[in-house]
């Protein structure tokens, strides 16, 4: 692992928020611009997806899959199952991924990592910081109702996300000095996305869903890749009833939200990046290039909160300098 016993210790918290989080890379693209590799990269959920590869190395090729993701391709990767605790199994999204990025021992990466899970049994929050870096990332990432559990370490495991969003405590537990922390739920409009992703678009006559961006967003091409699990319930006089991925997708939301609020009351990043995110639903994986400038546009944005770390590194490179 490099030694930066001689600096302030840097410390990356990237949130869970599923599709949002290709944004994270726009926000670790930003922070190389200006010069500040993170020491420590710590995430839950997708947040431990993006850290992984930075930590490995392999941030250029997860971000060109990202980008090079369609409708299409999302769906291809999607493995339905009706067992195992949830609508997906997560097997070939993560063979993906594996691809991308590889497969070490969290031990060997140069960076200091680590993903956070909980126990689906006790609830606890579990701290992912050896073993198969591979193996943490698909742990951290069990959406409740979406991903099925990861047995690990004798323990089923779930989403990060559902005990600790933007996993700051962990990045100050591993020597972190100064933490950013990147929330993906904090500006989204709940109510305006669930109604827009039930909404029934309009089709000229004779076109097929799968002809049209109104096939990937219309309930009948979500019923029919879900096994008929979402349902919409039209009426003159009432909103279209939300089928079961809509609820799971916003009780998600709301809950990280929550969550993320309290924990960083309790334990504030010197930095708090906000990405403006509240238009992407929960699987608008093939919005990468979208997010990723979403990313790096808040980091340039916030620029000015990171003159206190600078100055910082400055002071502590003088006090080694004099010393030696």
């Amino acid at each position: 692992m490099e030694d930066t016993n001689q600096n302030v210790r840097l410390g990356l918290a990237l949130g869970s928020g599923a599709a949002r989080g290709w944004a994270h890379i726009g926000v670790l693209r930003a922070l190389e611009e200006m010069d500040l590799r993170p020491d420590v990269i710590v995430g839950a959920s997708v947040g431990s997806l993006v850290a992984a590869a930075f930590a490995a190395g392999k941030l250029d090729a997860l971000e060109k899959w990202s980008r090079g993701l369609g409708r299409m391709d999302v769906l291809k990767l999607l493995d339905t199952s009706f067992s195992g605790g949830g609508v997906m199994q997560g097997n070939r999204l993560m063979d993906a991924i594996g691809d991308q990025i590889g497969d070490v021992d969290i031990d060997i990466l140069e960076t200091c990592y680590a993903a956070v899970a909980a126990d689906l049994d006790t609830g606890q929050e579990v701290w992912l910081t050896r073993g198969s870096l591979l193996q943490a990332v698909r742990a951290s990432s069990g959406l409740p109702g979406l991903f099925a559990p990861v047995w690990h370490d004798h323990r089923w495991l779930i989403d990060g996300g559902v005990v600790n969003p933007v996993p700051v405590s962990l990045c100050r537990a591993l020597g972190a000095e100064f933490v950013i922390g990147v929330n993906l739920n904090g500006h989204l409009n709940k109510m305006t996305a669930l109604r827009d992703r039930v909404a029934m678009p309009k089709r000229p006559p004779g076109q097929s869903p799968d002809s049209s961006e109104a096939g990937w967003t219309s309930p009948e091409r979500w019923a029919e890749l879900f096994g008929g699990l979402l349902s919409v319930v039209r009426s003159q006089d009432k909103k279209p009833e939300p089928g079961l991925f809509d609820v799971i997708a916003a009780s998600v939301n709301i809950m990280q939200d929550r969550i993320t609020r309290s924990r960083m009351v309790g334990d504030p990043p010197m930095v708090a990046l906000t990405p403006d995110l509240g238009h992407f639903e929960l699987m608008d994986f093939h919005r990468a290039s979208e997010a990723i400038d979403i990313g790096r546009d808040t980091v340039r944005r916030a620029s000015g909160e990171f003159d206190e770390l600078k100055r910082a590194r400055a002071a502590r490179a003088e006090m080694v300098r004099r010393r030696g």
